[in-house]
């Protein structure tokens, strides 16, 4: 996945996860206990170029134009180069998560596919950029590329299409006995720093009673103007502990046209009315969610159906939940 890092992302940010930090230069380099100071010889030893095949970035710019991608920046930096410092920091873990703050054209997002491409590995990476613009006269801009996001969103896109084409291609001129290599995963989510969605009160920053919110439809009620689903779905994910942003997510429509089961475990409904039929059919849903949620609007004035859904569902959950597993309850927003 791929994406701007959201303001409440360290909610869900793993223990485990390894740094690939940009490559600004080191000035200085304290020698002993002392105050003195030297200028540095390498950073890394020279002999990876001929042990890991560390290119130069001359290749950096050829390998976006293999991808068809103009080149916007000065100091590309080669995938072969990740792919070591990747492989130097995350020794035998093909499961690594692999952060970069500053990603740019998304060398990192390339080089770690192209690694697992390669062992079989199952690495995945997360890829933070500001939406730095182009400037209008740069082969960038005219392409078509308003910021350095879209470049790097493009350039995965193109790597991974490319990575499975070539592994395509190598699977189908197997000799008898050869085993095929597998295709990774080349997909990834984009997501972006963005105000709230949900209307959690009826008044606004200055405390004026939003009238508005009280007079249009149940969505403009809940909802800020503009609004979809898809980006409720994943604010009310921010909110809660230890839920991946890579996780699945899909529509019950056996349940309901506005009803979403997240990462198989987290259940938001958002239709505009919720009656007793509906809650019958997720208290059937067998693996049963392990947290259900809600608009409170939904239940319109009916105190007694909100107070038997919550504690009908509760007790489910917890039934279910036995001694090992995580127990959550349900949520109204």
């Amino acid at each position: 996945m791929y994406f701007y890092l959201p303001k409440s992302l360290h909610y869900c940010l793993p223990k485990s996860l390894h740094f690939i930090l940009p490559f600004t230069p080191i000035r200085f380099q304290r020698i002993g206990n002392d105050d003195s100071f030297k200028t540095p010889t390498n950073f890394m030893p020279i002999e990876l170029n001929t042990s890991c095949g560390v290119n130069t970035n001359e290749s950096a710019v050829k390998e976006l134009e293999e991808l068809q991608l103009s080149s916007n920046f000065d100091y590309p930096k080669p995938t072969t180069l990740i792919s070591a410092l990747v492989s130097m920091v995350c020794k035998l873990d093909t499961n690594a998560l692999v952060l970069d703050f500053f990603s740019g054209s998304a060398t990192t997002a390339h080089a770690v596919m192209q690694l697992n491409a390669e062992d079989d590995g199952n690495r995945k990476f997360m890829m933070v950029q500001l939406p730095e613009e182009t400037e209008e006269s740069s082969e960038a801009f005219k392409a078509g590329y308003p910021n350095i996001c879209e470049i790097g969103k493009e350039r995965i896109r193109r790597a991974g299409k490319k990575i499975k084409q070539e592994i395509e291609t190598a699977n189908a001129q197997l000799k008898i006995g050869e085993e095929p290599k597998q295709v990774p995963d080349i997909g990834f989510k984009v997501f972006r720093t963005a105000d709230t969605n949900i209307k959690w009160n009826l008044y606004d920053a200055l405390g004026q009673l939003d009238t508005s919110a009280m007079t249009h439809t149940p969505d403009l009620a809940d909802f800020t103007m503009g609004f979809n689903d898809i980006d409720v779905v994943y604010e009310v994910m921010l909110r809660q502990k230890d839920v991946p942003l890579s996780s699945t997510l899909e529509t019950l429509t056996d349940i309901g046209s506005r009803t979403y089961l997240y990462g198989s475990a987290y259940l938001v409904c958002l239709e505009t009315e919720i009656t007793e039929e509906l809650i019958d059919k997720l208290a059937a849903l067998d693996p049963l969610p392990i947290k259900f949620v809600f608009r409170d609007s939904a239940f319109k004035d009916d105190i007694n159906l909100k107070d038997e859904t919550f504690r009908r569902l509760k007790n489910l959950i917890e039934r279910n939940s036995g001694l090992e597993k995580k127990s959550y309850t349900v949520e109204f927003i």
